[in-house]
C-alpha cells in the first residue's frame, strides 16, 4: 500500500443529490442521473489515485472497479453519517470477485482469493490503518522478490506506527492472497528481466525508477507500485522524494 489523498470535497453529481430535498443514501446516489454521478464520483477518485485500486495497487479499469467506504456502511455508529461523506470513500478493485478470465484479477478459489474491500467488508477494527493517513516517505510496507507483502520494521519504528497495524491491515486486506502474491511475484520478475544488469549503477538505476515509479502522460502509475518501490529500493526512494512529488 502507499499513501494515497482524499477528495477535497463533493463531486459536482453528489453536490447535485446531497442538494435535492427528501432523504438520502447510497442507493438513491447510486442511481442519481441515471448513474451518471456514481461514475463520475469513481472516475474522480480513480484520477485522485493515480489510476490504482487505493488497497492492492492493481491498475483500476471498467468494470473492476468500486466506491469503497472506509467507515462500512454497515457501522451501527458512524455508518450512515459516512455512507455519503466523500472524506470516507476510496477506488477500489473488485477485490478478485469480478468473472474475468485474468488471474491477476481472478483465481480459483475464489473465496480464498478475495482482498481489498471484498475482504474487508464490514469489518472494524481498531489496528486497521487507512491508506489516507500512511507517510508518503518512507514506505510503511515491501514486498519481497516472492511477491509477499509485509511490514517494514525499520520504516514503522521512524514513523512511530506499530508494526502488528500494518501486519493486521495486510491480513484485513488480504494482500497476501495467492492470486495478488503472484502478481507482484510477476511484477518482480520482469523489473529483473528489464533492470537487473544494471543494479549497481546509480545513474541508471535512478532513470529507471523515475520511468517505472513517477506517473506517465496520463498521470497514471503502474501497477503494484510498492513491487516496484521495493525493487529500487534506494534509488525509488532518492526519486520520489524529489519535487513536485505528484506521485502522491
Amino acid at each position: 500500500m502507499k499513501c494515497i489523498r482524499s477528495l477535497a470535497g463533493p463531486t459536482p453529481g453528489l453536490s447535485a443529490y446531497l442538494a435535492v430535498a427528501g432523504s438520502k443514501d447510497w442507493t438513491g446516489f447510486r442511481s442519481h442521473a441515471g448513474g451518471a454521478s456514481y461514475r463520475e464520483l469513481v472516475e474522480s477518485l480513480v484520477d485522485l489515485q493515480h489510476g490504482i485500486c487505493g488497497y492492492c495497487e492493481i491498475d483500476i479499469r471498467e468494470p473492476d472497479r468500486q466506491v469503497e467506504h472506509v467507515i462500512p456502511q454497515s457501522d451501527p455508529v458512524r455508518g450512515a453519517t459516512h455512507a455519503l461523506d466523500p472524506g470516507n470513500m476510496i477506488a477500489c478493485c473488485k477485490g478478485g470477485t469480478l468473472q474475468i478470465d485474468d488471474d491477476t484479477r481472478r483465481l480459483d478459489p475464489v473465496r480464498r482469493n478475495r482482498s481489498c474491500g471484498e475482504a474487508k467488508g464490514n469489518r472494524v477494527d481498531p489496528d486497521f490503518v487507512d491508506p489516507r493517513t500512511l507517510p508518503d516517505l518512507p514506505s510503511l510496507t515491501r514486498v519481497n522478490f516472492d511477491g509477499r507483502i509485509e511490514a517494514d520494521a525499520a520504516s514503522c519504528a521512524s514513523r512511530g506506527v506499530p508494526v502488528a497495524k500494518i501486519k493486521k491491515t495486510i491480513e484485513i486486506l488480504g494482500l497476501n492472497a495467492e492470486r495478488l502474491r503472484r502478481a507482484r511475484e510477476n511484477r518482480w520478475n520482469a523489473l529483473s528481466e528489464n533492470w537487473g544488469a544494471q543494479i549497481g549503477v546509480p545513474g541508471l538505476m535512478e532513470a529507471a525508477a523515475k520511468g517505472e515509479l513517477l506517473p506517465n502522460a496520463d498521470d497514471h502509475l503502474s501497477r503494484f507500485f510498492t513491487t516496484s518501490r521495493s525493487y529500487f529500493g534506494v534509488y525509488a526512494e532518492k526519486v520520489l522524494s524529489e519535487p513536485p512529488r505528484d506521485w502522491i
